[in-house]
C-alpha cells in the first residue's frame, strides 16, 4: 500500500493502532530536553531547554503518578513565543489530583512537517506544601532571577486545606501591617502609603500593595507568623493570589524562612507564572 488518504505510507506511524511504519523518509521529531520548576501545591512550570532547535513545534505534556494520569495535555497552559506565531518554550499546570507519590512529567515534541512525534522526555517532582514562619513572594523572571518588574497584589490568602479550603491566613481583613495578632505584613518596597503592604490582604479589590519603583533587590512582599502566637507555623496547602493590572512581572517566586534572614537558609518553593491579572489565581 503506497499511501493512505494521500499521505505516503512511509510517513505514517501506528494509524488507529494497526499500521506501523517499517522505515521511510520522514523521521521522528527531535526529542525535547526539559527542566521543571515548582512543585509547591502541584503548580509546576516546564521549560523545553532545546526549544531553539525546532521550527514551529507543538508540545504534548502529560503528568502521571504511577499508573494514574493526574494532568492531561488539555489542562496544561501552553505559552506563545515572542513572535506570537508559534508555541513558546514554557508550559505550566496545576496538579490538583489527590493521588500520592512522585509525579512524572512526559513531554513530546512534533515539529511542523514531521509526521512522527518525538520520543518522550521525562522529569519528576513531588507535591510539597509551605510551612515556615516567614513566607515571601517576590517578582522574578522565568528562571527565578530577581527582577525590578513590579508586583501589584489586590488580594491574597493562604489556606490550610487544598483548593482554598480550611483556615485562611490572614484570618481577618487587615487594617494595618499588625492589625491581626500573630501576623506581621511587610514589603521590601512600597510606592506610597496609599499602597501599603497590608492592602494586599484587606479583602478589598479596590486597594492593593503596589511596588512601583522597586529594585530587583527589594521587589518582595512578606507575611510573618510570630512564634509567640504560632510556635509551629501552619501548614499551607493552597493559596489564592489576585494581581492588579499594574503588575509588570510575568512570574513570582515563593520562599520560606524560619529566621526571616533570607540569606541562603530559606526554602525555595519555586517559580509560578502569572497567567492572568484582575482575576483570582488559585494554586493547590
Amino acid at each position: 500500500m503506497g499511501e493512505i488518504s494521500g499521505v505516503p505510507a512511509a510517513d505514517i506511524n501506528n494509524v488507529d493502532g494497526f499500521y506501523t511504519t517499517q522505515g521511510g523518509s520522514s523521521t521522528a521529531s527531535t526529542t525535547p530536553t526539559i527542566s521543571l520548576s515548582g512543585g509547591t501545591f502541584g503548580a509546576v512550570n516546564v521549560t523545553v531547554t532545546n526549544h531553539s532547535s525546532y521550527t514551529n513545534p507543538n508540545y504534548e505534556c502529560v503528568v502521571t503518578a504511577g499508573a494514574t494520569t493526574t494532568v492531561t495535555d488539555a489542562n496544561v497552559d501552553h505559552t506563545i513565543d515572542t513572535g506570537s506565531d508559534s508555541v513558546g518554550d514554557t508550559m505550566s499546570f496545576n496538579d490538583l489530583d489527590t493521588a500520592t507519590g512522585t509525579r512524572t512529567v512526559t513531554v513530546k515534541a512534533q515539529e511542523f512537517g514531521d509526521f512522527v512525534q518525538s520520543a518522550g522526555a521525562t522529569a519528576t517532582f513531588d507535591k510539597v506544601f509551605l510551612q515556615n514562619h516567614y513566607i515571601r513572594i517576590r517578582g522574578v523572571t522565568s528562571t527565578g532571577a530577581n527582577t525590578n518588574l513590579r508586583l501589584a497584589i489586590e488580594n491574597l490568602g493562604f489556606f490550610t486545606g487544598a483548593t482554598q479550603t480550611g483556615t485562611e491566613y490572614p484570618t481577618t481583613a487587615l487594617t494595618s501591617e499588625t492589625s491581626e495578632t500573630g501576623i506581621v505584613i511587610s514589603a521590601g518596597h512600597t510606592y506610597s502609603a496609599s499602597y501599603a503592604a497590608f492592602k494586599a490582604a484587606d479583602s478589598s479589590l479596590l486597594t492593593m500593595w503596589w511596588a512601583l519603583g522597586t529594585s530587583a533587590t527589594n521587589n518582595w512582599w512578606q507575611m510573618q507568623f510570630e512564634t509567640a502566637t504560632y510556635p509551629t507555623a501552619p501548614i499551607i496547602k493552597s493559596m489564592m493570589l489576585r494581581f492588579d493590572g499594574q503588575t509588570s512581572a510575568s512570574y513570582f517566586s515563593i520562599a520560606g524562612s524560619d529566621t526571616g534572614a533570607f540569606s541562603g537558609e530559606e526554602t525555595d518553593y519555586g517559580v509560578f507564572r502569572i497567567t492572568a491579572k484582575e482575576t483570582n489565581l488559585n494554586f493547590g
